[in-house]
């Protein structure tokens, strides 16, 4: 242990004593605010990697402390921030547009991934020797979907409707994405729902047919996950955001530049339990590397939603979108 003189002791006391008797306090620095974020499994990489490795930011400890919390499901996540159980949430545009035509305040801040043609799109895969073929052929099946309501349960129904068939056709059931494999191979399911990287593994591990993705009947660029918080929380934290916001961008840039050894990162911090041999190569969803939400597919989202009658009524989708956190 250093052990400190009395001299130095009675030197600081004596300076403190100068700057409070000339009318200046000694200046003391505040921690940062911590940001509690609640995260999922799937396709959030990039911002799992700034979890991981704050350092690929340059304000972690500044100007923001990131507290990440993992939770098994969307709709825990939506419960945990509409409770005020954590201040930011990654999740499903989908979700934020059924949850505002409800009258749930939300605004989403960023875009993580999306579905787009230019990546990976989540899939719908069966057992090779099942017998259903194509979509027409899931009539009657037990068909596995992250929950209803949900982004997974909308394409489903839009690629039922290519073929004049309704959800009402199938037996939908929930089921979580680290629980689908083992209930496809079960047969407790007869067709299951796979973003990735549990699609890579499936493919992987089992011998399995990819019946249709999520383009198939919503052919346009859909944002898939977002970063969302409370408006007010927002508005109150606004330096904090800004600063999380630009280290998630450049973790994107990382990632893009660097998928191979950001994806090595992830397995060694054990923010993802796949191995290399599945997870390095895998094919990946769109991420935009401007973090900008594509308002004009939102508006195309809620079309679907409202056409599926997720919704009763529409929003104003701009008023959902504030993208003034990720000026530089």
């Amino acid at each position: 242990m250093t052990r400190i003189s009395r001299r130095t002791v009675l030197r600081a006391g004596a300076a403190a004593g100068v700057l409070g008797s000339a009318g200046i306090a000694p200046i003391v620095r505040s921690a940062p605010p911590t940001l509690r974020l609640g995260h999922g499994a799937a396709a959030e990489e990039q911002v799992w990697l700034l979890i991981a490795k704050p350092d690929l930011g340059k304000n972690h400890g500044k100007s923001y402390i990131l507290h990440a919390t993992r939770f098994p499901s969307s709709s825990k996540r939506a419960q945990a921030l509409e409770a005020g159980a954590i201040d930011l949430a990654m999740g499903g545009a989908n979700g934020v547009i059924f949850a505002a035509a409800q009258g749930v305040e939300g605004k989403m801040i960023a875009s993580v991934a999306r579905e787009s043609t230019r990546g990976f799109s989540s899939s719908f895969y069966v057992k090779a020797e099942s017998d259903v073929k194509s979509v027409p052929d899931m009539k009657g099946k037990v068909i596995g979907v992250n929950g209803f309501n949900t982004s997974g349960h909308l394409w489903l129904i839009a690629a039922l409707k290519k073929h004049n068939l309704t959800d009402k056709d199938v037996r939908l059931t929930p089921v979580g994405f680290s629980a689908m494999q083992e209930s496809l191979r079960s047969g407790r399911i007869e067709v299951g729902m796979f973003p990735q990287p549990f699609a890579a593994l499936l493919e992987k591990q089992d011998k399995v047919r990819k019946i249709f993705d999520a383009k198939y009947g919503m052919p346009f660029d859909e944002e898939l996950i977002v970063i969302m918080g409370k408006d007010t929380y927002l508005k109150s934290h606004a330096e904090a955001i800004r600063g999380l916001l630009q280290d998630v961008r450049a973790a994107t840039e990382f990632y893009l530049a660097k998928p191979r050894e950001a994806r090595q990162m992830l397995i060694d911090a054990k923010m993802v339990r796949v191995t290399p041999d599945v997870y390095l190569d895998m094919k990946d969803y769109y991420r935009e590397p401007s973090c900008r939400i594509d308002i004009d597919s939102l508006a195309k989202m809620q079309e679907f939603q409202i056409e599926a009658k997720f919704q009763t009524k529409s929003v104003d989708v701009k008023t959902l979108v504030d993208l003034s956190y990720l000026t530089m």
